[in-house]
């Protein structure tokens, strides 16, 4: 399980993806805890693959990144799971060194799932600073905005914004749970933010990211050229710190449940967590059902299950 805080952040205004750098598109999937990044993959995945592209994903999150790759091992061949702080600080160097890893073939797409306390503006100026990715597009960046949620979040709010600010793409999920009135008030509320970001979802996002696929292969030889072959890997000089002073700071911490417990009383153990508990997640198994693995997420007092299949 997880504990979260605050964060500190910063604006951007980025450049128009995928039309500069490389020959592979890299896709960051952004959103605040629990606005439905992962539930968003597990749709465009599929969909990719029906149209001939082969994703790699990398899921970066606090102690549990596993957790979610999980849920993808019979969905996709290639997903890494990287656990520890903000990809946008702490954890930035393990996410370069596992985009170096990238095999860089035609037809390949490379998905970034972040944390949901990430600064998208930081990790986006690091991306474009590092020579060592310059193999990959400028990020195209899909923002998920909880339609229930969005700016419910008091001192979380700014973070929540500065996060679509940045998005080229933005997906409103859990659209069949709130009411029309409460729609039109979420997209009003993102233009008056300044979110310049198109709204998509994922069958519309994967049919653009096949486009942008062709377009970057298209480019790549020449852009590369332009690069210059001769860059050598540089630290950067001006790494993000989220100040454990400020007014946004996050933190996370696990716990190790027993190899079996009973679901009514677990249920209730999340639903009586305290408000500063964001979210918390893992796996479990349950008593009544002891040969099936199930993720567990609690958001604000919403408990959910889904289940994973056997060890």
């Amino acid at each position: 399980m997880s504990l979260f805080g605050t964060s500190q952040l910063r604006n951007c205004n980025p450049p128009k993806p995928w039309q500069l750098r490389g020959m592979t598109p890299l896709v960051l999937i952004v959103g605040f805890l629990g606005s439905g990044k992962t539930t968003f993959l597990k749709t465009l995945i599929p969909s990719l693959a029906e149209r001939g592209i082969r994703p790699g994903l990398l899921i970066n999150d606090y102690q549990n990144a596993k957790v979610d790759a999980e849920q993808f091992r019979d969905l996709i061949d290639e997903v890494r799971a990287l656990s520890g702080d903000c990809v946008c600080c702490g954890s930035r160097e393990q996410l370069f060194e596992e985009l170096g890893k990238f095999s860089h073939d035609a037809g390949r797409v490379m998905i970034v799932e972040t944390n949901g306390t990430t600064d998208s503006a930081a990790l986006i100026e690091a991306i474009a600073l590092d020579p060592e990715l310059r193999r990959f597009t400028d990020p195209v960046q899909v923002t998920l905005i909880d339609g229930q949620r969005w700016q419910k979040r008091f001192w979380h709010n700014a973070l929540e914004r500065e996060q679509a600010k940045t998005a080229s793409h933005i997906v409103i999920s859990r659209t069949d749970t709130v009411a029309a009135e409460r729609l039109t008030h979420v997209r009003s509320s993102l233009t008056a933010s300044g979110v310049a970001g198109r709204e998509t979802d994922a069958v519309a996002f994967a049919n653009e990211l096949v486009e942008i696929t062709a377009e970057a292969a298209l480019r790549a030889e020449r852009t590369l050229c332009g690069h210059g072959c001769g860059h050598a890997h540089h630290e950067h000089g001006h790494h993000h710190e989220h100040d454990e002073h400020a007014a946004h700071h996050f933190a996370s911490c696990e716990f190790a449940l027993p190899d079996f417990v009973d679901q009514k009383n677990f249920r209730a153990l999340l639903r009586d967590l305290p408000g500063e508990v964001l979210r918390a997640k893992g796996l479990v198994r349950f008593h009544e059902k002891a040969d099936e693995f199930y993720v567990f997420q609690r958001i604000d007092d919403d408990v959910q299950f889904f289940p994973v299949g056997p060890n």
